[in-house]
């Protein structure tokens, strides 16, 4: 028998975590899942298909994005009873995990900076520019919460003003990218380092309150500046 499909999920660049990582990470965001479809009174099946999608979105999402053929959590599949799992624990203790919510948003930030570091890896082994490679590795770490989101009836959440989840990952998906290709460092090194910038940024934005913002509409000032009857129209008159 040869190796599990869960060896290929960081395959390609050298990366620091063994494979039983992927499980962990899956986990936590299938857990997670399960947990928010049980508050809103999801019934069981509800609930096993919202922790499958926040558990095993964001691979799914970047093995489709990269085209790599049958996906990853569907070769190997632990990656399917691990969301299983977590979606029986979600249905049951739904309340425990609300209790945990202190240790579930720490998981959950080692998490996304796991998922990133991995979809930027799998882009960069197939020679994708710097650029790409970041946006695999983002749509990667939020690509969960995404497919959660839709199937729920929401809004995703990470394109809503609050606490930062997608900047997080985008930051720490760029230290790694950027490590990797500008500079000596080791993959494994840049991914434990990019995770921990994840970490650091996810859980300040929760410390500190700090918060992405909507759009502002900066037509009506632009107008009226353009607009001054004073302006100067090039003409040589005022």
């Amino acid at each position: 028998m040869g190796a599990l499909a869960s060896d290929v999920v960081i395959e390609g660049l050298p990366l620091a975590l063994p494979a039983w990582t992927a499980f962990a990470a899956v986990g936590v965001g299938a857990v997670g899942g399960a947990a928010y479809a049980a508050r809103r009174g999801f019934d069981v099946v509800g609930v096993v298909l919202l922790a499958v999608a926040a558990g095993l979105g964001g691979l799914l999402l970047r093995d489709t994005l990269l085209q790599t053929g049958t996906s990853i959590v569907l070769l190997d599949p632990l990656f399917l009873i691990v969301a299983l799992a977590a979606a029986v624990v979600g249905f049951f203790f739904a309340g425990l995990i609300d209790r945990l919510g202190g240790l579930l948003l720490v998981l959950d930030a080692l998490a996304l900076g796991f998922f990133g570091t991995v979809g930027a890896a799998s882009a960069l082994r197939i020679q994708l520019d710097p650029v790409p490679a970041v946006f695999v590795g983002t749509a990667t770490a939020v690509g969960g919460l995404v497919l959660r989101d839709l199937l729920a009836g929401d809004g995703p959440r990470i394109m809503r003003p609050g606490a930062f989840i997608a900047a997080a990952a985008f930051i720490g998906v760029t230290t790694f990218v950027m490590l990797v290709e500008a500079t000596d460092i080791a993959s494994g090194q840049a991914q434990i380092i990019a995770i921990l910038v994840v970490f650091a940024v996810r859980l300040a934005s929760v410390r500190f309150a700090w918060r992405t913002r909507p759009a502002a509409d900066l037509t009506d000032r632009v107008w009226a500046l353009w607009s001054r009857p004073d302006r100067d129209d090039g003409s040589g008159t005022s």
